[in-house]
């Protein structure tokens, strides 16, 4: 498997013998550092850039004041293997949960055979206070083409309010137009055709990343509420808005068959879309079996 190559490019997963994860994991004493040499995971904060499998070389370290850092050398995309004409990617990552969960990713991408590349800047920040939590991640992205650089900037921002049988929360994600450079992003916004839903992760009818490479300002707005008013079942619903595609509203039952083991979910989603007035709709249920 050559990296960035068939099988070892993202996901990783083009051979005969699917081969998700194959690294080896060298600790560095003198350091007290680890580095990971091979096909293996990674994923930014919110999962906007990268949520998948990777060949490449990462370096972990612990630092004072309990920061936790990793750079990472990404081998995306090898073409002809005797020119100077990849992709490559380079990434840095900090992160401390004092005075809260807290962090910052730094991404540098460069495909050698057109002189394309980019920086992303991506910080983030957890808050709580009792029930309510707060969690936002800015990013900017700086686009390099060759005598046309473009900017994107937007925000990602989530906020949640446990009252014991019921959580409502919402979900926002703004983009200016150009967005952000994603490699394998799996972002879930709680919608089920205008985006990615967690009892089924991969219908996503009309999402497609719309928040990279977009020629206009986009935005997608959800809110959801889970409520368990019978034991061992749970209500959940969502509605939202995305711009230039469409609007949703879906919901649902969860039962705990074995708690903490086997669930079974039932849900439905209707959409209507924007560009023709038309409705989308989608009907499934899921059984999520979790071994220990």
């Amino acid at each position: 498997i050559t990296w960035g190559g068939n099988g070892g490019g993202l996901s990783t997963n083009a051979v005969n013998i699917e081969t998700s994860e194959l690294y080896i994991d060298y600790m560095i004493a003198a350091l007290d550092a680890k580095i990971r040499v091979g096909q293996q995971y990674w994923a930014d904060h919110r999962s906007l850039v990268l949520d998948d499998y990777f060949s490449g070389i990462m370096f972990s370290k612990d630092l004072a004041g309990g920061f936790k850092s990793e750079f990472a050398f990404m081998k995306i995309l090898e073409n002809n293997k005797n020119a100077v004409d990849d992709y490559n990617v380079f990434m840095a990552n900090m992160q401390s949960e004092t005075p809260f969960p807290w962090g910052v990713t730094m991404m540098g991408g460069y495909l050698a055979d057109s002189n394309n590349g980019n920086v992303t800047l991506m910080p983030y920040f957890s808050m709580e206070s009792g029930p309510a939590k707060l969690d936002i991640t800015p990013f900017m992205d700086y686009q390099i083409y060759p005598g046309d650089d473009e900017m994107g900037f937007g925000v990602a921002a989530k906020a949640d309010l446990d009252m014991d049988i019921m959580q409502v929360g919402g979900d926002l994600l703004f983009a200016t137009e150009n967005g952000l450079t994603t490699l394998s992003p799996w972002y879930q916004n709680g919608l089920y055709i205008y985006g990615i839903g967690a009892h089924h992760d991969g219908l996503n009818l009309h999402w497609n990343t719309p928040y990279s490479g977009n020629s206009d300002s986009f935005l997608s707005a959800v809110g959801k509420v889970r409520a368990s008013m019978v034991e061992k079942t749970t209500f959940f619903a969502a509605a939202g808005l995305v711009l230039d595609h469409g609007f949703e509203v879906n919901g649902g039952l969860e039962y705990q068959v074995i708690e903490d083991i086997m669930s079974l979910a039932g849900y439905a989603a209707l959409g209507l879309h924007d560009s023709d007035d038309t409705f989308n709709y989608a009907v499934g249920t899921t059984l999520q079996i979790n071994f220990k």
